[in-house]
């Protein structure tokens, strides 16, 4: 899946994407706040400054957080 298409499913309500994988993309300071990205291939999925409060990352495999 791609960021643009994860953004709209959000935007449209959808909060569960377990085990979906990623390639390297950027959502820099998306607000995903009660995503479920459990299970998820994050790739180098960039999630820098990005709202993941309530946000479930159990077992997510690699990601690239920019502190």
């Amino acid at each position: 899946m791609d960021a643009k298409e994860l953004l709209r499913r959000y935007a449209a309500g959808e909060r569960n994407f377990a085990r979906i994988k990623f390639s390297s993309q950027s959502l820099c300071e998306a607000d995903l706040s009660g995503i479920n990205l459990s299970g998820a291939d994050l790739g180098a999925l960039d999630l820098s400054r990005a709202n993941l409060s309530n946000a479930n990352l159990s077992r997510a495999k690699r990601c690239l957080v920019a502190i």
